[in-house]
């Protein structure tokens, strides 16, 4: 039994990685386009789950979404009360006996798999092997639970259970929860209830926990995250419990009824289970808005609370399954990275206006936090890689990991660059003129620009946003051409400027100028890959991005 159990939660889980792996951008694009109405909300979220056969992969997804403020807390509620119905509608196929499948997805997927040469491919063969797995692991539970029908202490035990209906939900959550799947849970139940295993009133009541087992994985994983992330899988699990303490009293005259639709112990548990969704759908789908609320009360926003000590939060282990999940938080952790070095800038910039060397403790601290940033998303992002990914992915993975690497890089130069330039004014007293100041001012301003439109580009890859940050990039560079003649030549003109000042402030400019071609490299990589995929030429980077580079007026490399 616990063989049938551990082989159907392995074939579901290697559907779930292998619709995520083959189709995972299509699902992405699927739910943010359900995203107008809380009706098109719960449709996308049913037919995601559908394709996924699992309502906890749906709810990481959409956390995922909201994390980055693309699904609001209503409408992510909205999505799980469909992702809980799609569970129901699979569990429902699955009820049906078809078992003479299992030998033909098995050899079909195997074929698939071994032979194809394309990742998709190879993923449709791991689909179709973990729907072999699933229907065969189910006809293995029918074959190992009857012999509990034939023991007395099993018989005893369930007997027992169906005086406390309260400990027999605990019991059906608590299995749900360890097996991560309430799909898992359901089909068990019914397994053994077809064979008269466990008592109806027994397997009602776990019917009842496996849904209320199958909302805490979700609120676990996300544990850790931001507070949008939180909410959906918090409103979920409302609506679950909520929905087990009004129905558990009257579970008896709903067994009645479901005897009326259908004579079969498992088709009962089966309608349960779906009517028990479709119930809370029914009644939720009106109230997501209060309950979003309500979840934004219980989990409010703390954008401070990590002020001090920023650490990676995103960098979910078990969103490695899904690449595109698994990328998008990875760009969600690259993203505070960046708020840790914009920060670090100005830090900087108050200390060197003040010509304090004791403000450069707050920038020192900001370079350790970029190394801890760079160093978890390059691990995170390493341990995908290990996996076969498609080719986009690997594009996006790479992408990631040089702009982290790059943001890690510019700590460095202000650390040990910037930072120097400062200690040696202040030691020396060192006064720039004004002129020089009010350009490396300038500078710093375009800088910061420049920085925030760079997570832009990060985030979107747009090649319109990508154009702008080349143009502003060169623009910068221009400046800092203009401002070093400027100086060299207010140098010439009057001799009472200190060298020491002059050679400080070129140095200067030339940081400033390598900063701003690390920033802008994000543009040069994703108007490049985009230009060699389409080509189809393959996805080299180039090995400079401070080249000279020409732009027509539409921005086009």
């Amino acid at each position: 039994m616990l063989g049938g159990v551990a082989l159907l939660l392995w074939g579901l889980r290697m559907v779930n990685t292998g619709v995520t792996r083959a189709f995972g951008r299509e699902l992405g694009k699927i739910l943010n386009l359900s995203l107008r109405n809380r009706v098109n909300s719960f449709f996308g979220g049913l037919g995601v789950t559908m394709l996924l056969q699992s309502s906890t992969a749906t709810a990481l997804l959409t956390a995922s979404f909201a994390g980055r403020g693309l699904v609001p807390a209503a409408a992510g509620i909205a999505i799980m009360l469909g992702a809980d119905v799609g569970t129901t509608l699979v569990a429902q196929l699955l009820s049906f006996d078809l078992s003479w499948l299992a030998p033909v997805m098995l050899f079909v997927g195997f074929v698939r798999h071994s032979s194809a040469k394309s990742t998709r491919a190879k993923n449709l063969g791991r689909i179709l092997l973990g729907l072999g797995m699933m229907l065969t692991a189910l006809k293995l539970l029918v074959m190992a639970s009857e012999p509990v029908r034939q023991s007395d202490v099993a018989q005893y035990v369930f007997s027992s259970l169906a005086n406390e209906p309260v400990l027999t939900v605990v019991l059906g959550a608590l299995v749900a929860f360890i097996a991560h799947s309430s799909l898992a849970t359901v089909l068990f139940i019914v397994t053994l209830a077809s064979t008269g295993g466990v008592p109806l009133d027994v397997g009602y009541a776990m019917i009842l926990g496996a849904n209320l087992g199958g909302a805490l994985p979700p609120v676990l994983a996300t544990m850790n995250g931001d507070a949008a992330s939180r909410r959906p899988p918090l409103g979920n699990f409302i609506c679950r419990l909520a929905g087990v303490i009004v129905l558990l009293p009257f579970l008896d005259l709903v067994a009645m009824e479901l005897v009326r639709l259908e004579s079969e112990p498992a088709r009962q548990l089966v309608n349960l289970h779906t009517f028990f969704n479709l119930g809370l759908a029914a009644f939720f789908i009106f109230w997501t808005g209060p309950l979003g609320r309500l979840t934004e009360k219980l989990i409010p926003e703390t954008r401070n609370a990590n002020a001090s000590t920023p650490v990676p939060m995103h960098l979910d282990k078990a969103a490695l399954a899904s690449p595109q999940l698994a990328l998008a938080n990875s760009v969600r952790d690259t993203l505070r990275m960046g708020d840790v070095l914009e920060q670090m800038f100005r830090d900087f910039r108050q200390a060197f206006e003040n010509n304090d060397k004791a403000q450069l403790e707050p920038v020192r601290k900001s370079d350790e936090y970029l190394k801890n940033f760079s160093a978890a998303i390059k691990q995170y992002l390493t341990e995908l890689g290990r996996e076969t990914l498609e080719e986009e992915d690997e594009e996006r993975c790479t992408e990631i990991i040089s702009f982290s690497s790059d943001l890690e890089q510019i700590g460095n130069i202000v650390v040990l660059n910037l930072a120097e330039y400062l200690e040696r004014t202040n030691e020396q007293q060192i006064v720039f003129s004004d002129a020089d100041m009010k350009d490396q001012n300038r500078l710093f301003d375009m800088l910061v620009e420049n920085l925030k439109l760079s997570f832009s580009v990060l985030l979107t890859r747009d090649m319109t946003t990508a154009g702008v940050l080349v143009r502003k990039k060169q623009a910068l560079r221009d400046e800092v051409y203009k401002a070093a003649n400027d100086h060299l030549e207010r140098l010439r003109f009057d001799q009472s400027f200190a060298q020491d000042a002059s050679a400080l402030h070129l140095g200067l400019l030339s940081d400033l100028r390598r900063i701003s071609s690390l920033i802008s490299s994000i543009a040069y990589s994703v108007r490049l890959d985009a230009e060699r995929l389409a080509a189809g030429k393959g996805t080299a980077k180039p090995a400079s991005t401070d080249e000279a580079t020409t732009l027509d007026p539409s921005g086009n490399l």
